[in-house]
């Protein structure tokens, strides 16, 4: 039997029309350019939206406004009809109940953002758009690829105003650790910025980070999904997984997607397929192979390619340079403020070498003291220096320390405790041996 994503949408108009006013509620939607359009539920307004790369203007009542959508009762075809329209493609909204541009903040964001940004860069160039921030978020989930660097460009573009660009640059096969916590910092970083996912490889717990994001761009070899939990080494079954597909529904749903989609991504006996209205472009997805288009069947878990992620909808765009990525999110230019989220990512990424090095050869010196070789005074004292090494690793790098060091940091000062306390006996013994 076929399910209807569109119920869902159904349902979610429903509820907002039943705990919202038909009438005076205010609503606020920031615009790709920066700017914000006020007005209130049931007024008039002319939004022009991108469908499928064109721009299409529709005219109607608003009715009902959610977190990443509003819903239009307008005209269609001649007859009246509801239509839910993400905000991520509202190109541009007015007011035309009285034929006036709505009250938007572009003055005000343009200002804050082109005073701040000239501190950095003394040219006109770009100054009346938001600034551009990348941040590459390359290899293993919870290791390279962390939610601390997320958090310190959003603070970054703090400094130039809210409404700033911040472009995850993804190319991870995944990892599992933290995949939570950075799902939830890119959620809490979307607040104040505009923050985009630019796909290069998004697999497993990568694509789950991705899906934090309103918009996902691919590269043309680009690709997202197989989202397949794990318990240990083995895939999660069970109530495990049934909390995890719950759980990635609802982070799809955030997106304004299917929640269909990460269950095939999830779980190959999960099945994906959708119909494309082809005068609208709208998108009904099915848990099941009833449609038109087949994504994922029952013998593989599904990961999209950018044509078959651009063809659904479930991709904003494709984009293979900074000036198409531009494009693609309506900038005149691409205006990259500075290199700062690229430098935080390459200097994690050295501390992170340099600790997969550094931990197994000082383990191994000292196993070597381990075998009471040499001056047992010398030994101890050399043993004591060596784990507070790797009490300093489980600061710098705590995740590659988990995994490489077989002692938390507990446990490694209860051991030094131990050295000293055995040391000084040692050389308490060796002070009396002395006097005889």
């Amino acid at each position: 039997m076929k399910h209807l994503i569109r119920n869902a949408l159904v349902c979610t108009i429903v509820g907002c029309i039943a705990t919202a006013a038909l009438g005076g509620e205010a609503v606020q939607i920031r615009l790709k350019d920066g700017s914000r359009w006020r007005g209130e539920i049931s007024d008039y307004v002319e939004l022009k939206i991108l469908q499928q790369g064109i721009e299409v203007v529709f005219q109607g009542r608003m009715v009902a406004a959610a977190a990443y959508h509003v819903t239009i009762d307008g005209d269609m075809a001649g007859e009246t009809r509801r239509k839910t329209i993400f905000k991520a493609d509202i190109v541009a909204i007015r007011t035309i109940e009285s034929e006036t541009m709505a009250e938007t903040e572009s003055s005000t964001a343009r200002d804050r953002t082109s005073s701040g940004r000239r501190s950095a860069d003394s040219g006109d160039a770009g100054a009346h758009q938001p600034g551009v921030f990348v941040l590459p978020m390359s290899g293993t989930v919870g290791v390279k690829f962390r939610h601390e660097e997320v958090e310190t460009i959003a603070k970054h573009a703090d400094q130039y105003g809210e409404g700033q660009i911040i472009v995850l640059l993804m190319d991870s096969h995944g990892g599992g650790i933290e995949m939570e916590t950075i799902h939830a910092t890119i959620m809490e970083a979307k607040k104040r910025h505009r923050v985009v996912a630019w796909i290069k490889t998004a697999i497993s717990a990568a694509a789950a980070s991705a899906l934090a994001c309103d918009e996902i761009y691919f590269m043309t070899e680009g690709t997202l999904g197989a989202m397949t939990g794990y318990s240990g080494t083995t895939a999660m079954q069970g109530k495990e997984l049934e909390a995890w597909l719950k759980t990635a529904g609802k982070w799809m749903e955030g997106g304004d997607r299917s929640p269909y989609i990460a269950h095939a991504m999830i779980h190959a006996p999960r099945m994906l397929s959708y119909d494309k209205d082809p005068e609208t472009g709208e998108v009904t997805w099915y848990n099941d192979l009833s449609g038109e288009f087949v994504l994922s069947d029952d013998k593989s878990n599904l990961v999209f390619t950018s044509s078959t992620a651009l063809r659904c909808g479930f991709s904003d765009g494709t984009a293979d340079t900074e000036d198409d990525l531009a494009n693609l999110l309506h900038l005149p230019q691409w205006h990259e403020i500075d290199d700062y989220g690229r430098k935080i990512a390459a200097r994690w990424h050295k501390t992170v070498d340099r600790a997969q090095v550094e931990i197994p050869r000082t383990l191994a010196r000292l196993s070597y003291y381990k075998e009471g070789a040499g001056d047992p005074i010398v030994a101890i004292g050399a043993k004591i220096q060596l784990y507070k090494e790797l009490k300093d690793w489980h600061d710098a790098c705590p995740n590659v320390a988990k995994m490489r060091i077989p002692w938390t940091k507990d446990e490694i000062d209860r051991t030094i405790a131990d050295l000293r306390k055995e040391l000084a006996d040692l050389k308490k013994a060796q002070r009396g041996g002395g006097r005889y």
